[in-house]
């Protein structure tokens, strides 16, 4: 079974030969994530006197942040007025040669011997983060009811470069598509079930329909307690939810809910388990996702966290993750 085979099978949970890996310990990894370039950043990185750090991105979105390895948050925004929304000019993220390189890597991977699969990252990846970060997360709560039309004018741009990123990742070859759009606070969604409805699954069932009809799975990162989300997102096309905090809700009440519903793309949890426990911690706790999530003849693929420094993740504990996920996997 090839490391593509292999997590089409854990996706549809048509039994891979063993757990998919994305894993840093230098041993066999079965996903080819590809990262996309873009247009250059206005301002990099720079010291301000507080000591943070302050860039502003080729969306005109300026983020500051004190933790090395992490963007921090947004603190000024482009667009100041929604109702003047469509003078603002989208960075030009689907030009054909920020594709190039992608391209290159999947015909290098599919002449292998072992071929991986290929998952692209559309250079449009989020709608509702994507639009709280061009006009800022507090107004767009407001613009929900004090400007719907401007805010749904903002989202169906967005949502139709994104199905551009979608057509062109397809022809690149990628295998899936992935987005990222937190919904989750720590105990409950970041907005009403009503206002997701509205303004957002229209476009994420168009979407990821076009997805699937040109042959691609499709992946969403989503992070905090987006257990009522879930069931919406996977009527909608679903196939793969990336996750890091899956202790906001239990695995236990995951697999319940939708287990053998949707494939888990997981690390032991971010923010409890990897960050306090201890490395036999982490091993019981990555016993207990193969033993709920990953139960439905497929189901679950490792993974680790980008940035563990951020998050205080202890070089036993990444090790102690790794090492449980090849053999219980």
């Amino acid at each position: 079974m090839t490391s593509r085979e292999r997590v089409k099978r854990a996706i549809h949970f048509l039994g891979p030969d063993r757990m998919p890996h994305f894993l840093p310990d230098g041993g066999e990894n079965d996903i080819l994530w590809l990262w996309l370039p873009g247009p250059p950043d206005i301002q990099e990185w720079e010291s301000t006197k507080d000591g943070r750090k302050r860039k502003t991105d080729c969306w005109g979105i300026t983020w500051e942040t004190r933790s090395q390895g992490s963007y921090g948050e947004a603190v000024d925004w482009p667009i100041k007025d929604i109702t003047a929304q469509a003078d603002y000019q989208l960075p030009d993220l689907n030009n054909p040669k920020y594709f190039e390189e992608a391209r290159r890597a999947i015909a290098e991977n599919n002449a292998s011997s072992n071929p991986k699969y290929c998952l692209g990252v559309m250079p449009f990846n989020s709608l509702n983060e994507g639009t709280h970060n061009l006009i800022g997360l507090q107004k767009m709560f407001i613009e929900y009811y004090e400007h719907p039309e401007d805010l749904k004018a903002l989202i169906e741009r967005l949502a139709a470069a994104q199905r551009e990123s979608i057509r062109m990742l397809a022809s690149c070859g990628c295998d899936g598509v992935m987005g990222y759009d937190d919904w989750g606070l720590q105990d409950r969604l970041m907005v009403s079930l009503h206002l997701i409805e509205e303004f957002f699954m229209p476009h994420y069932r168009k979407n990821w329909s076009l997805a699937h009809e040109l042959g691609m799975d499709v992946w969403i990162h989503s992070c905090g307690h987006i257990l009522d989300l879930l069931p919406l997102l996977i009527d909608a096309g679903l196939n793969v939810i990336q996750m890091d905090q899956q202790e906001h809700i239990g695995l236990e009440v995951l697999n319940e809910r939708v287990g053998g519903k949707v494939a888990f793309w997981c690390p032991v949890d971010i923010q409890k388990t990897m960050a306090y426990g201890s490395p036999e911690d982490v091993r019981a706790y990555v016993k207990r996702m193969v033993d709920t999530l990953g139960s439905h003849n497929g189901g679950l693929i490792s993974m680790f966290y980008g940035s563990p420094d951020a998050c205080g993740h202890t070089r036993e504990n990444i090790e102690a993750m790794c090492k449980a996920f090849r053999e219980y996997g």
